[in-house]
Formats: structure tokens, sequence, C-alpha cells
């Protein structure tokens, strides 16, 4: 059955319903009141892009995982190597963002951060490569999702691009006002939760709505500081 109407399907097309509407909000909200072209608007509008094709690919991928209709298992397939690609290229996003709003950009600035987008390009490499070879996930013939022997090192990465994150921030502690560091310290605080309430209650995928408060938690510290230095404001 391509279907069912159960209280746990309701609730996960509510929340992904939800997450999408929240993301379009505020990618529409930044459209219309962010007069800025800086870099780092550029990469904070591409993170809502992704969070939003997040969603797409959890529907997608909810929608046919161990259903038995035609193609289920093709869209299935799709479905959650497009949801791995895309969480991995969000917490490489995440973290250039951050390198951006604390350091700028210039050609010295681009040249030193590439070594540590390294593990993710690997990372979106491998999940390429699984698509043949089922080395990070597989779908059996059931069109049941499995975790492949890889899984756990592309877990690792994702964890590694959360904490180098946190490492970074942490360094402009003193030279920068707490409210513009909050943000981003809380930013991995939903996605945990997500992450926590998706493995303790399998069927109700929350990581999608976590990226999507952090992403929102990100966004109201960056126009509290915006509006404190517009009204003339200086860090301490």
């Amino acid at each position: 059955m391509f279907f069912e109407l159960t209280a746990r399907n309701i609730a996960t097309l509510i929340i992904d319903g939800s997450t999408i509407f929240l993301l379009g909000g505020i990618l529409v909200e930044t459209r219309i009141f962010q007069k800025r072209n800086l870099a780092e608007d550029r990469l904070f509008k591409l993170l809502v892009r992704l969070n939003l094709l997040l969603c797409i690919a959890d529907i997608t991928t909810y929608l046919s995982d161990q259903k038995q209709f035609a193609g289920a298992r093709f869209f299935n397939m799709v479905g959650i190597n497009a949801y791995y690609f895309i969480i991995t290229t969000l917490v490489m996003v995440w973290l250039h963002y951050c390198l951006v709003r604390f350091e700028g950009v210039d050609e010295s600035h681009e040249k030193k951060i590439r070594p540590f987008f390294l593990p993710g390009v690997i990372t979106l490499v491998l999940l390429i490569v699984n698509i043949f070879t089922g080395i990070v996930f597989y779908v059996d013939d059931s069109n049941a999702y499995h975790h492949g022997f890889l899984f756990i090192p592309m877990f690792l990465v994702l964890v590694y691009f959360a904490v180098l994150s946190l490492v970074i921030t942490g360094r402009y502690r003193r030279g920068v006002e707490k409210e513009a560091l909050v943000p981003i310290w809380i930013f991995f605080l939903p996605i945990l939760f997500g992450v926590i309430v998706s493995f303790g209650f399998g069927g109700i995928n929350l990581i999608c709505a976590g990226c999507a408060m952090a992403i929102l938690f990100t966004h109201l510290g960056s126009a509290a500081e915006l509006d404190y230095y517009g009204k003339g404001g200086e860090p301490s």
C-alpha cells in the first residue's frame, strides 16, 4: 500500500510540512528585509535551501521505505542517498559560515580552510560510490533500509564538523559580543534533540525540524545583532 493513514504518518507529515513552511518563511523574510550581500548572508541562505531539500528527501524516503508499489525501492534509494548527501553538505556549509562570519573572506583565508573540508569531500565521494556498492547503507530486496560498514565513519564526519565549528567560534569568545556567539554555540542542540528522539522513537524523524530550529535561532541572533549595531551599539 502506498500510504496508510496512521497517527505516526500524520505526525511525520505535519512535522516535515511545518518545517518546510518555517524555512520558506525565513527565506522570504531574508529576501525582503536583508539588503546586505555579504558572504555570510549568502551562506546562510544556502543553509536554508539545503534544509528545505533535506525535508523533501526525508518525505520521499518516508513515503517509499518498505513500501511495495512500483518504483518504491528506487525512490527509497534516491531519497536516502540524497538525504545523507544533503546533510553532509549542510554541515560543511555551516562550518564555512562560521569561518566566514568570524574570520572574514580573502584568498589566503580560502586556501587556509580547504583542508578542514577534506573529510566531508571524501564522504560525498563515498556516497556517490555507495549507489553501486552499498558501503554506507543499502536497501534490501524487501525495500528495507540497512546501515553499511562505513555508516559509523560517515556519522563521525558529521560530528567532526559540529565539534570543529564550536572550537573555531570558541576562539573568538573574548573578542565578539556574547549575543553573536550564543546562536552559534546552541546551533547543534535542537539537532541533537532531533537525533535522540528519532533514534529513540523509530519512525518519527525530527532531524530536519531540529536543523530548521537551529537555523531559526541563528537567524534571530543575527537579526538581533544587526539591530543592536544599527542603533549605534558597540562591541564591549
